[in-house]
């Protein structure tokens, strides 16, 4: 996969991140299926607004891999804020019964994330490590762009 640069009208570059998300108290939430589904259904609609393009995902029982590229109009920190945020509202108001036994309060994420500025050199490198790689503990999902609306459909069906 080559990455390209992207233009506009008064900048030419690339802003693509690897970014690690752990659920609060580090618990094993994400080997439902269905939290798995909802919470990236959320995260992509969060992405969607911030103008930010989800490359490839991978879930391990207690964390979450997104790649992101053009990450041009919201910083880092802002756009991790702002999908923790999001999904954390709409997966507690809408199905917390899904997993109140592991985690209480307020809390769906924990306060910290990892993340890591990637370049074109090793884009394809990030996306095969997000999606393929840690295969120990989590379950290879090759992401493809028609999931999007399976996913949004999903919210609705809840």
């Amino acid at each position: 996969m080559e990455m390209k640069l992207v233009k506009s009208s008064h900048a030419i570059g690339e802003s693509n991140f690897h970014i690690q998300l752990t659920p609060a108290y580090r618990q094993d939430i994400f080997q439902d299926e269905n939290i798995s589904e909802l919470t990236l259904a959320y995260i992509i609609e969060k992405l969607n607004e911030c103008r930010v393009i989800l490359l490839g995902y991978g879930f391990g029982p207690e964390h979450l891999h997104l790649f992101v590229v053009n990450v041009r109009f919201v910083s880092e920190a802002e756009l991790v804020r702002k999908i923790k945020g999001y999904s954390s509202f709409k997966m507690r108001k809408h199905f917390s019964s899904l997993f109140k036994t592991k985690l209480y309060g307020k809390k769906f994420w924990s306060e910290g994330h990892f993340y890591r500025s990637v370049g074109a050199v090793n884009a394809e490198t990030m996306k095969h490590y997000v999606e393929e790689s840690q295969e120990k503990h989590w379950e290879k999902i090759p992401f493809q762009k028609e999931e999007v609306v399976v996913l949004q459909r999903r919210i609705n069906e809840f």
